[in-house]
């Protein structure tokens, strides 16, 4: 069986910190980012920079619903009618739940050049699921799969997750006055590796009355943490979950990434940047690399139904999500505390717009906001960074949602898109 990739890990940018000035971690968005003019030295250990998004075309209020009395269950329960759940589901829904915790930064930046290291700890996961697959989760919780009125087809529904270490030393330099140039390379060290996709899923009525269909499916498992036996053809899922047993720490993958970046500064007061993040790929050895393929079996016994057809655990391969980023910024000559930008953000899967404005009123403190059209519509971000004397302090969003439905649930999409804290020490 071909080894399929798992879906692309990509990195958590927070792209409203490109508009703040003094930001110690700005070479992440653009390893060209523009130098200071004063030189320091910065570390940090556990707590130097941590990012947690969400990204979703759902919302709470897709799942919460408030009920007569005043309290609130979830859309699944039997209370709420399927065509008032299913009426806030689109046709094709994602969840992208990102984590990444910074665990140790060194760095120094100079008048003419700037290096850090950083050991990191990534979560990337991805859930996609169709419109049908809400209807027949509903149905099935609250009649029972056989019970059910109609057939479903399910077609790329899919779960991923990617966690992994990642070591990195980025390096930049300025060249003359006007132009900044930086790399950043990375070890990626893969923790647990997981793909679940369902080609093709069509659920209906069997002829001798039963509940079941078709299945094509395909999953990938790699971590040392569990450990299952190399060859599980013809066992079920269930049998392999059976044969787990824990292993122990260490790494199931291996990867190279990197990072480039430019900044140019044709006058004193405009600032154009271009940076392209994440070029590069994790490569897995695998618990389990195998294919379920069945045509007209009944879901009555699904240790039978989730049968694994044919098994490869050769080792299979993933392409970082790459992002291209590009960057503009003019202060305002009449006052050069203020300034205002833009940047445009390119992925496979993501696309967005976002204009900033900052102001630095003294040099310990700055203030930016941002707003934003993307995939999932318009939203707004705002951060603020301090920097005192051996301390840099920083939080911020780069979507923050107030909008309510009836029901006064969260309605926003997206969520807390790229929430960011983190404190260094800078002297």
């Amino acid at each position: 069986m071909a080894a399929v990739a798992l879906l692309s890990a990509s990195a958590q940018d927070f792209k409203t910190s490109y508009f703040l000035d003094n930001y110690v971690y700005s070479y992440r968005l653009n390893p060209g980012a523009q130098l200071e003019d004063d030189a320091f030295t910065f570390f940090s250990v556990g707590i130097g920079n941590t990012s947690l998004s969400a990204s979703s075309n759902l919302s709470l209020s897709s799942f919460i619903f408030a009920t007569p009395s005043g309290e609130y269950t979830w859309g699944f329960g039997e209370t709420i009618p399927d065509d008032k759940f299913l009426s806030r589901i689109d046709k094709d829904n994602y969840l992208a739940p990102r984590l990444s915790l910074n665990v140790f930064t060194f760095g120094h930046q100079s008048e003419e050049s700037r290096f850090a290291v950083e050991a990191n700890v990534r979560s990337d996961s991805y859930f996609y699921a169709p419109y049908d697959f809400f209807a027949a989760f509903k149905g099935g919780l609250n009649e029972g799969l056989s019970t059910s009125k109609g057939s479903y087809v399910f077609e790329n529904m899919q779960f991923s997750s990617t966690n992994y270490a990642e070591i990195a030393a980025s390096y930049s330099h300025s060249i003359g006055d006007n132009l900044v140039v930086g790399g950043t390379a990375k070890v990626l060290l893969g923790i647990l590796g997981t793909r679940f996709n369902i080609n093709r899923l069509y659920a209906h009525d069997l002829p001798n009355g039963d509940w079941g269909g078709d299945c094509d499916a395909d999953l990938q498992f790699s971590t040392p943490i569990l450990a299952t036996a190399s060859l599980v053809e013809g066992k079920s899922i269930y049998d392999v979950l059976q044969d787990i047993q824990f292993g122990k720490v260490g790494v199931n993958g291996f990867g190279l990434g990197f990072d480039l970046g430019a900044t140019w500064r044709p006058t004193p007061e405009i600032e154009l940047g271009l940076s392209v993040l994440d070029l590069g790929f994790l490569s897995w050895n695998p618990n389990i690399n195998a294919k379920i393929q069945y045509l007209n079996k009944d879901f009555v016994d699904l240790e039978d139904a989730l049968e694994f057809l044919e098994v490869d655990n050769k080792s299979f391969t993933q392409g970082l999500n790459y992002n291209i980023h590009v960057f503009g910024k003019y202060r305002m000559p009449f006052y050069d505390k203020l300034s205002a930008g833009l940047i445009g953000t390119w992925q496979k899967h993501f696309k967005e717009a976002r204009l900033g404005v900052d102001v630095t009123p003294i040099d310990a403190i700055s203030i930016a906001a941002s707003a934003a059209y993307n995939n999932f519509g318009f939203n707004v971000g705002a951060a603020i960074n301090f920097r005192f004397p051996g301390v840099n302090l920083f939080i911020g969003a780069d979507s923050i949602s107030f909008k309510t439905n009836e029901d006064k649930v969260p309605a926003g999409r997206g969520g807390m898109n790229n929430v960011s804290a983190g404190l260094v020490i800078a002297f």
